[in-house]
């Protein structure tokens, strides 16, 4: 007589045990790594770059007239499980520019604190939101000082997160500025 098994056996259930172990030891060591200033993935951080319209982490585009362009990006958070964001904890978005451009004083920069403060030219700007909440969009218009490409890298952290990561995986884009 033939026995047929149509569940899954002991051994089967062990293995798949002996494989999984590792992989939760990677996911759990994933925010201590972030803690310690390792990149941590998108894919895996509890703030991460949301993919824009376009597919893109960030938008760098011409605006009409001038030299000006529109940087834009959209930061969200995730957990799993589920936990709310960290309170008191700052979001902190760096956006680098290939030549020095002016922050547009007339841009709302809505909850995000930029310095330096807009209206001044620089090639780096540092934008904190306090507290992180679930993430947000962050925008602002950039004047440029001359014509040609422009390009841009933001990178992003987490201060006072507790066990909160957030990606520094940076994210590069062109604008063709026209006088």
């Amino acid at each position: 007589m033939t026995q047929s098994s149509h569940g899954i056996s002991r051994r089967t259930l062990i293995k798949g045990a002996a494989w999984s172990a590792p992989v939760i030891a990677v996911a759990v060591a994933a925010p201590l790594a972030a803690a310690s200033g390792t990149v941590v993935p998108n894919g895996v951080a509890n703030y991460y770059w949301d993919a824009e319209a376009q597919g893109a982490f960030t938008s760098l585009v011409a605006a009409g007239g001038g030299l000006r362009a529109t940087f834009s990006t959209q930061i969200s958070y995730r957990a799993n499980p589920w936990v709310n964001p960290p309170s008191g904890a700052s979001l902190v978005v760096v956006v680098s520019f290939s030549s020095p451009v002016t922050l547009d004083p007339a841009s709302s920069f809505g909850q995000w604190t930029p310095v330096p403060p807009g209206g001044s030219s620089a090639t780096s700007f540092t934008f904190t939101r306090t507290p992180s909440s679930f993430g947000d969009a962050l925008s602002f218009n950039v004047i440029g000082t001359a014509p040609g490409a422009l390009t841009s890298t933001a990178t992003m952290s987490l201060i006072n997160g507790g066990s909160a990561t957030a990606t520094t995986e940076p994210s590069a884009q062109t604008a063709t500025l026209i006088a």
